[in-house]
């Protein structure tokens, strides 16, 4: 008996049609036909395919022929039989993804799909989303088809430049708008930190805290204490051990001198009214000045209190005919210079970073009547408020009216050589004030360590201040609420 190299299909596409009773016989005797040396067996298949083992049919001349080319048998090819069930693929182009696959021989398929039909087919329809979302489920044979998207904040501001946490040296400045968690990172300004670690511990200064700014270390300091040590006239003592305090050289032991050059007054020669002021040594003084007087509403000077007029002023420079107001500007609103008006003229430096005391008389910019004016017209021009020069402007007495000599207008802010003399005779100056009841509740006013603001510049950002406490000229002080406007008048 002929076994069939390949199986034998039935389906509704092919039918071998026998009389009933022939089927039946074929039934019957089926297992007698079967070479059983080869243990075959039929296979369970679905009703309308019924799979045999291949099988030679004996016919009387000893075979069955179906027409087919090889005689003696038929073999059925399952690659026809998917091509007649519409299964016309046997395999795919690259990058196509197969269809359904024939039962019979799966490498038979009845359609290729391109990728992108395949992924919208099964839901992947997805391409952008908005922020804080992110593409989700990506489709296996796309790159750019998603399922969804799903909102992830953090990403969101990783992704922003924000971050949960700053290094060193930084600190979190904006917050981002998907998690308040994550900020930008910014360098640490390091306020209050002024100084480099050779500033702060530079000849007379000690370094105080440190502030990280981006690897930049930045430090505070202070002044060295110099305990036990003084301020000498003439200097120290042969030997004498020394301490520097900010810019204040001092002695343990000082010199036991008097310079006669310096030292020259006594009473024997200040008189005609003129008075002992300033240092003194071995009794005797180096200044001898008139006294200082009160500057009245009518124009008039006086050393005395004339309860029938009104006092307007302390008359600080007879010489030049300069006085001070018995009124002052409090500077917490001061009008620093951050903008340079180029009309007014700049302060020679002398030293460095200073303007000493008796430097002054080099100073050419004088009037600061002129300099308040130049302030004022480049405030309207700009609209850049000047607080102390306007408000120095428009202060009148209450006893002078607005068209007099003292009245609205008249009064102005002196310049750097103009509040020297204010420095020489501020004890003095104090002691009158407090004499008429006009000396201010005012910390700051009776302090000897702030800054009085002038109306020079210093350069094109920084204004001009004097420094109470060593009489020096300093620029760029940043001690805005320490600094005091005096209010001058020419009489």
């Amino acid at each position: 008996m002929k076994i069939i190299s390949k199986s034998l299909l039935w389906s509704s596409a092919f039918s071998l049609v026998l009389p009933q009773t022939a089927f039946a016989s074929l039934s019957s005797a089926y297992a007698s036909l079967v070479d059983t040396s080869q243990n075959q067996a039929f296979e369970s298949r679905p009703a309308q395919f019924l799979k045999l083992a291949a099988v030679h049919f004996i016919t009387n001349d000893g075979g069955l022929n179906f027409g087919g080319s090889n005689p003696g048998g038929q073999e059925f090819n399952p690659g026809d039989l998917c091509k007649s069930r519409g299964y016309l693929h046997k395999g795919c182009p690259a990058g196509y993804i197969p269809g359904e696959a024939c039962t019979e021989d799966s490498s038979f398929v009845k359609e290729c799909i391109d990728p992108d039909t395949w992924c919208r087919g099964n839901g992947y329809n997805v391409t952008s989303c908005t922020l804080p979302k992110y593409l989700s489920g990506k489709c296996p044979h796309s790159s750019t088809l998603y399922k969804s998207c799903e909102t992830d904040n953090a990403r969101a501001c990783r992704d922003a430049g924000y971050a949960s946490s700053c290094e060193v040296g930084k600190i979190g400045d904006r917050a981002c708008p998907y998690d308040s968690k994550y900020k930008t990172c910014v360098c640490n300004p390091c306020a209050g930190f002024a100084y480099t670690s050779a500033q702060a511990s530079a000849q007379g200064y000690v370094p105080g805290e440190v502030c990280n700014s981006c690897g930049t270390m930045k430090y505070k300091r202070s002044e060295a204490p110099c305990d036990g040590f003084k301020t000498c006239d003439c200097g120290g003592a042969t030997g004498a051990k020394t301490c520097w305090s900010g810019t204040v050289k001092k002695f343990d032991t000082c010199k036991e001198c008097c310079d006669t050059s310096k030292y020259k007054y006594d009473s024997s020669n200040c008189t005609g009214g003129n008075q002992l002021a300033g240092n003194s040594c071995g009794g005797k003084y180096d200044t001898c000045k008139a006294p200082l007087q009160y500057l009245y509403s009518d124009k008039t000077l006086s050393s005395e209190v004339i309860p029938s007029k009104s006092i307007i002023g302390i008359a600080v420079d007879p010489e030049n005919r300069l006085a001070v107001a018995i009124d002052y500007i409090k500077g917490k609103e001061w009008g620093g210079y951050k903008t340079d008006i180029p009309t007014l003229e700049n302060t020679p430096k002398a030293g460095a970073g200073v303007y000493v005391r008796e430097e002054r008389k080099t100073y050419g910019i004088r009037d600061g009547k002129a300099n308040t004016a130049k302030i004022l017209a480049y405030g309207r021009t700009s609209g850049t408020p000047y607080p102390m020069a306007e408000a120095a402007n428009n202060y009148q007495p209450s006893a002078c009216s607005a068209s007099s000599w003292c009245g609205k207008g008249n009064w102005y802010l002196p310049s750097n050589w103009q509040v020297f003399p204010y420095f020489d005779n501020r004890e003095t100056i104090l002691n009158m004030l407090e004499a008429i009841g006009k000396l201010p509740n005012d910390w700051w006013y009776t302090k000897d360590d702030f800054y009085i603001q002038t109306s020079n510049e210093i350069n094109a950002s920084e204004a001009g201040f004097i420094y109470i406490n060593i009489g020096l000229m300093a620029h760029g002080a940043k001690n805005n609420d320490q600094a005091l406007g005096l209010i001058y008048i020419t009489y």
